[in-house]
């Protein structure tokens, strides 16, 4: 559903699900959760007083991108500052692009995807002095400078979001300006609600390039306490739409099946007690 605002598709989600008469939305934060292994259930506190059990629980808390400290990043993010360029960039691909720091070996994905694309100037926007201390960064410039990008050093005062042609000025410090048609950042990701997990009793593992995500077991995305599971953006670290919703029909799945084999297990018991 390319072009699709995300309120939409979810509109369009709840709709298909509301269909189907087995699902109820109940439009409130979680406050607590307590794992009740004595009685094999799981119990939650919502913020309007109710309280909630199951035999299983699904976190599908997300992340939250981290805005950079730039005054006009939030009002370009997500229209032309993009943090996928598998999903965004060559409607743009005739315009000048940029990559905004800070500069690591990481950025060369975005800046060779860009040449790929066919951008015809590509910027590498440091937002200030890159220190020829930093091994990494003075690698990352030199491989880029090979293909003929540019790098710009000057710090950033602000971004203005260009409402008719689609793009965006960056405004630094010194006054001047540079337009470009879109910027790609790698953005620093923080996992949402973790006050739940932690009441739960369910680990946190830091990727080196993802960020912090719930430490699941593959290829059910159980986690470390039977029953409690994660779907999503909060443990994997591919933060990409598609990967998410995949990820979770799988867990969906696996919920399914051991909620059944539970039962199973249940029958079996019986059985021997007769």
């Amino acid at each position: 559903r390319d072009h699709t605002p995300p309120e939409e598709i979810r509109r369009i989600g709840r709709e298909q699900i509301e269909a189907y008469n087995t699902t109820q939305f109940v439009e409130s934060a979680v406050v607590k959760a307590r794992n009740m292994d004595h009685l094999g259930l799981f119990e939650v506190d919502d913020a309007r007083g109710g309280t909630w059990q199951s035999r299983k629980v699904i976190l599908a808390t997300g992340v939250e991108d981290v805005m950079m400290d730039i005054k006009g990043y939030e009002d370009c993010w997500g229209s032309d500052i993009w943090q996928c360029l598998v999903c965004d960039g060559l409607e743009r691909n005739d315009r000048a692009a940029g990559v905004l720091g800070p500069i690591n070996p990481g950025l060369l994905l975005n800046i060779f995807t860009m040449l790929a694309l066919g951008c015809p100037q590509v910027i590498i926007f440091a937002n200030g002095p890159v220190s020829r201390d930093d091994k990494e960064a003075s690698s990352t410039i030199a491989i880029a400078k090979t293909q003929g990008v540019d790098v710009d050093e000057r710090p950033i005062q602000r971004l203005i979001r260009l409402e008719d042609e689609k793009g965006i000025d960056i405004v630094f410090e010194d006054g001047s300006q540079r337009r470009v048609g879109f910027l790609a950042v790698k953005p620093i990701c923080r996992l949402s609600a973790t006050n739940i997990a932690t009441d739960l009793g369910v680990s946190i593992t830091n990727d080196s390039k993802a960020g912090p995500m719930f430490l699941v077991s593959q290829p059910m995305n159980e986690t470390n306490i039977r029953g409690v599971f994660s779907a999503g953006d909060a443990s994997v670290n591919t933060k990409q739409f598609s990967i998410a919703m995949a990820n979770g029909g799988l867990v969906g799945a696996a919920v399914n099946f051991q909620l059944c084999m539970d039962s199973i297990e249940i029958a079996k018991k019986n059985m021997a007690a007769q």
